[in-house]
């Protein structure tokens, strides 16, 4: 993923989805670039999808649960595309680097699921995404709220950090990022 800037519909052509899964999902990207979320029906959708609603509802609960999963499938993505995905333990500040880095091409699509009412939930899908690969490589602090509180802290500050830093070069501000996240990795074990 990381490198290649792709349309919204190309970039989830590798998901195992039936053709009616696709139409609707294709179908949910166009109209989300031109609506809000909120605004978006499934009636209308599925009528542009050319499927029935028996369909749309045997795949997805509602038009919300379509969107999460978009959602959570881009961050999933994103760190699966990592060589070293367990370098969330062993290199925090690379692990830091490699997510804001592979954010950078998937704009595209994050700003077409996150964009009206939805864009609280970039962060929030970005710290699921994140906590899940952390307690895949150390389940024995789930439930730990040191550790907890500490990926929630670097998770959310990173990412309001390399947001609202647009003023300076993107690049220095992403390096310096994964200094401080590999810097507060040294405080807990």
């Amino acid at each position: 993923m990381a490198g290649k800037i792709m349309t919204d519909i190309e970039y989830f052509k590798d998901m195992k989805l039936t053709k009616s899964q696709r139409r609707i999902v294709d179908t949910f990207l166009k109209m989300r670039k031109k609506k809000d979320l909120e605004a978006i029906k499934v009636v209308e959708l599925c009528e542009k999808a050319d499927v029935n609603k028996s369909t749309f509802y045997s795949y997805f609960h509602d038009i919300y649960d379509l969107s999460d999963r978009l959602q959570m499938e881009v961050f999933k993505r994103i760190i699966a595309s990592f060589d070293e995905p367990d370098a969330i333990i062993n290199e925090p500040g690379k692990f830091t680097i490699d997510v804001l880095n592979s954010c950078k091409p998937d704009a595209g699509i994050m700003q077409t699921l996150f964009s009206g009412s939805q864009s609280y939930k970039l962060p929030m899908k970005l710290e699921e995404a994140i906590k899940e690969q952390f307690y895949l490589y150390k389940p024995e602090h789930k439930g730990d709220m040191k550790h907890a509180v500490m990926l929630t802290y670097k998770i959310y500050g990173a990412f309001f950090a390399f947001k609202n830093k647009t003023q300076f070069n993107q690049e220095e501000v992403i390096r310096y990022i994964g200094e401080l996240s590999g810097s507060f990795a040294l405080h807990i074990g």
